[in-house]
């Protein structure tokens, strides 16, 4: 989708592509927990990345890394061939589009007001304001009217197409997306998991999602990194971890999600 400049977020005039995460030797701990061990991971520029495991194997830890809201104890991680540096933290989240469960509003603000709130913190006008989100709004399928309200008058699946109009507010390159469906019901969620696909292809942004559902997270991406207990155990396309699985708990883990053939 164009920037309001009618440049692509994606790519500078060069045409080089922005948006490439690289993670070297990241470890965390909390306490005595390890959250990350040692993690070694290239995110690849324009493509959609899931990161799936069981719970407690770090994955939204890794989310939390790439946007500086987390910092590893070891290692480096780098955005665009540069380390993050807590300096430059401001600056590097204006490029990224960032995402929680139940799309993480204040419920004292309207929804248009949630959706707007970094582009008027950088002092954009009100004509660009109201341009970008109109386009964002048409863009996310989320009715007019829905602006006005405030979040707890909102269904689960308008609260999540007003978080991605908030994440993707300022054009951002990257969105990292924690748990983006995890709270729907089954109908709304299969609805926005189809939307979310064609919106990932029109936009050919780099996204990064973080899902514990094996069919969700191989329908909308083309990489995955399955991790446990802070470390990656196998990576790649949908089918190389089906059909080609590195150890027997990935076979485990793709085949653990039961379906109405097993009812």
């Amino acid at each position: 989708m164009p920037g309001d400049d009618g440049a692509d977020g994606n790519a500078d005039a060069d045409g080089d592509a922005h948006g490439t995460f690289s993670l070297r030797g990241v470890g965390k701990r909390h306490g005595d927990t390890v959250a990350l061990d040692a993690v070694d991971l290239e995110i690849a520029t324009g493509r959609t990345t899931a990161l799936i495991g069981p719970s407690g194997a770090g994955k939204s830890t890794l989310l939390r890394m790439m946007v500086g809201l987390d910092w590893p104890d070891t290692g480096v991680v780098r955005f665009d061939g540069a380390p993050l540096r807590h300096g430059d933290l401001p600056a590097h989240r204006r490029r990224i589009g960032y995402m929680i469960q139940e799309g993480g509003l204040f419920p004292h603000l309207t929804a248009a007001d949630n959706a707007t709130l970094l582009a008027r913190t950088l002092r954009w006008d009100a004509a660009r304001i109201a341009a970008r989100l109109d386009a964002l709004v048409a863009l996310v399928q989320l009715p007019a009217d829905a602006l006005r309200r405030y979040p707890a008058e909102l269904s689960g699946g308008q609260r999540q197409r007003v978080g991605l109009v908030r994440a993707l507010m300022l054009d951002p390159p990257v969105l990292l997306l924690d748990e983006p469906l995890g709270a729907l019901d089954p109908i709304i969620r299969h609805e926005l998991q189809g939307q979310m696909r064609d919106l990932f292809a029109q936009l050919r942004r780099t996204v990064v999602l973080v899902t514990h559902d094996v069919a969700e997270a191989a329908y909308l991406a083309e990489t995955l990194v399955l991790l446990r207990a802070g470390r990656i155990v196998q990576q790649g396309a949908p089918r190389a971890l089906r059909d080609a699985p590195a150890e027997p708990f990935v076979q485990r883990f793709m085949t653990a999600q039961r379906s109405l053939a097993d009812a």
